[in-house]
């Protein structure tokens, strides 16, 4: 009876019912949570030492005898899924036998929560997939599927759950934030002989079932990613903070992360030691013919493919070209599960430090694009998603509880800020097709930073953007 008085008949009325309810609520074992304790914690653990994750070469000896060494930090934020259509649900539990309808990434998970929450034998629980109105990972985790069967099974009704967007904004299973350090050492001519990345981070692999601490690693960092088999001396090191916020995988999982810290890097190194960006990336990328890629895309991945891209996406929008103070171009490439893509970027600052993308050119190689219009589409998408989360978007903790709650604080990026001037190339390579969902994003964002970069001068290394660039341009 309890649980029946609970039910609304209809979304409107639960909502006026939730709002009338006065809820004690016991403390949390993150309530001393914060965005600002979670940064601190990164930089005093970076000062030490952490978990040596992979190590290939001498990487301490080829720093010690490096002509140059450069070294960076970068800061990469949680954020939200924040699809258009908030979590929601159908689920009637009958007995020993249950049918869900919802919009899932995983009608797999969807009946292991059904199984989770009533007992009911997987073969007698029928889950239906509807239409999803956004997910990009979020909805790989089906905790709404388990509401509504719970809720289905105490009352004994077919049950529509429909959260609010505060309540999934507030809910979310974020990407994880976290603070990377990148080393370089230079020999005499300005090659890159040792790289090294540091991250300390809140793995999203923190409650996963069986998981030992010295795998939580895993889910941020790609040993064979760019540049591992074009440096000799390579290392990766892992340190795991703790932060209860909720993590999960969020499009393309790492490889966004670690996309904008590299490829940001690599501008760094070319400023530094007075090279091309452009330049520097083919000579890094021709070092190798062909590696092993044991993760997400393998077996192998073919560095020449991405040179290819970029020399593309550079001469489309005329990288060579000397632009007028204030207006700069920017590059950056990565492969992401099994794909290959590329974007050059040019934007403009004004003196108040007022940002304008002004063009966009990406290009994607997925081997073989068996429907073009739906990669051409997917590329523009991701590319829209990377620089609208590269802007504007950050979730940020206070006293154990997410700020933001819906899109007055969590603004995504409006249309009248994506430039009329926006290619998409769709580049066949072979006869294979690989997949294309998480491939056009991870380079979007590196390559506006680094377009702001060689406008005005000022290197962004902590996303989003936001104010920054108003605040270093007029002091």
């Amino acid at each position: 009876d309890v649980y029946k008085r609970q039910v609304a008949s209809s979304t409107w009325a639960a909502i006026k019912g939730r709002k009338a309810l006065k809820v004690e609520w016991s403390e949390s074992p993150s309530r001393n949570d914060s965005s600002e304790k979670f940064w601190r914690e990164n930089t005093e653990m970076l000062a030490g030492q952490g978990q040596v994750v992979h190590d290939q070469g001498d990487f301490p000896a080829a720093l010690a005898t490096a002509s140059k060494v450069i070294r960076h930090r970068y800061e990469v934020p949680f954020v939200s899924h924040a699809p258009l259509e908030p979590q929601n649900c159908y689920a009637w539990v009958q007995g020993d036998k249950a049918h869900v309808i919802a919009p899932t990434q995983s009608p797999s998970g969807a009946s292991r929560s059904a199984n989770g929450v009533t007992g009911i034998e997987r073969l007698d629980i029928k889950v239906e997939m509807s239409r999803v109105g956004g997910s990009f990972g979020r909805r790989l985790t089906t905790d709404y599927v388990a509401e509504a069967c719970i809720i289905s099974r105490q009352t004994g009704w077919p049950i529509k759950l429909q959260w609010t967007r505060d309540d999934d904004m507030s809910n979310d299973f974020y990407r994880p934030g976290g603070t990377h350090e990148l080393v370089a050492g230079l020999d005499d001519k300005g090659k890159v002989s040792a790289w090294s990345q540091r991250l300390a981070s809140g793995s999203k692999y923190y409650r996963r079932p069986n998981m030992k601490d010295e795998n939580l690693w895993k889910a941020e960092l790609y040993p064979d990613d760019f540049p591992k088999a074009m440096v000799e001396n390579f290392r990766l090191e892992y340190f795991h903070n703790f932060i209860g916020l909720p993590r999960g995988s969020w499009r393309g999982p790492a490889h966004v992360v670690n996309a904008f810290v590299i490829q940001s890097f690599l501008d760094e190194i070319a400023h530094e030691s007075g090279q091309d960006p452009l330049a520097l990336r083919l000579e890094l990328l021709g070092r190798t013919e062909q590696q092993p890629y044991e993760g997400h895309g393998g077996p192998t991945m073919t560095p020449g493919r991405l040179s290819r891209l970029l020399k593309f996406v550079a001469e489309r929008i005329d990288y060579g070209t000397k632009r007028p103070a204030g207006r700069g171009v920017g590059l950056a490439a990565h492969f992401t599960f099994g794909g290959y893509a590329a974007h050059a970027i040019e934007v403009s600052v004004s003196d108040s430090g007022e940002l304008t993308i002004e063009r966009i050119v990406a290009a994607i190689d997925c081997g073989f694009a068996v429907n073009p219009n739906a990669v051409e589409a997917q590329l523009q998408g991701a590319t829209i998603d990377g620089l609208s989360t590269a802007l504007d978007l950050e979730i940020t903790v206070r006293d154990g509880r997410v700020v933001q709650k819906n899109f007055n604080n969590y603004p995504l990026m409006k249309i009248e800020r994506v430039p009329a001037l926006f290619e998409a190339h769709v580049m066949n390579y072979d006869d294979t097709p690989t997949g294309v969902g998480e491939i056009g994003i991870p380079p979007a964002a590196p390559a506006l930073t680094n377009a702001i970069f060689n406008a005005v001068g000022v290197r962004i290394r902590r996303l989003p953007i936001a104010d920054q660039l108003q605040s270093e341009m007029t002091g």
